[in-house]
């Protein structure tokens, strides 16, 4: 090997280095680009507002005291007692209440035990948007317009709807009831 071989290999390992050392600084700034994109709400100071928080998270230390949303309010709109309802309610058939902002109609579900559920039904039917109501003869929500029929918990029993109805999450706290408009972090059905 004579010293021309010599020097032509060192300059190729040095241009593997310098090429190794490029495509791992590429490599490391798209990451750390990548990595403040994902998590820039974190790096920024962002939270979650306590509606939100304690919609997701009941539970959580911070909510102990909070009441989420509006509360829930009857047909006269006079506002539930929880212990009242359950007391002359049965399980199975949903009480339309009233309290979001839009001021819509919603149904509480109530299950057994008996005790009010984590969710309300929103009576909109997924088909076009008409308001179903519940029919007592019949056990179902009734869409008024195209027939579509739905049971005590939201689901489609006939077409032509092809969706459940929606959900928004109640909460049941302080003797209250509170409607939020939001849906459940699980869907119960």
């Amino acid at each position: 090997m004579g010293e021309g071989d010599f020097t032509n290999s060192k300059i190729l390992l040095r241009i593997k280095t310098r090429r190794d050392f490029l495509i791992y600084m590429v490599g490391t700034t798209v990451t750390s680009i990548a990595a403040g994109y994902l998590f820039s709400t974190v790096s920024q100071g962002h939270e979650l507002d306590l509606e939100t928080l304690c919609s997701l998270y009941p539970k959580n230390s911070r909510c102990q005291n909070y009441l989420p949303g509006n509360v829930a309010l009857d047909r006269n709109s006079k506002t539930i007692d929880p212990n009242a309802l359950l007391a002359s309610t049965k399980p199975g058939i949903p009480v339309l209440v009233k309290g979001l902002p839009d001021g819509s109609v919603d149904y509480l579900i109530i299950k057994d035990g008996p005790q009010i559920a984590e969710y309300a039904i929103n009576p909109i039917c997924t088909h076009l948007g008409c308001t179903v109501e519940w029919n007592l003869e019949k056990n179902r929500f009734i869409c008024p317009c195209h027939g579509s029929q739905y049971d005590s918990q939201g689901r489609v029993v006939r077409g032509p709807a092809k969706h459940s109805l929606p959900l928004i999450t109640v909460v049941v706290k302080q003797n209250q009831v509170r409607l939020v408009e939001q849906k459940p972090a699980i869907d119960p059905r």
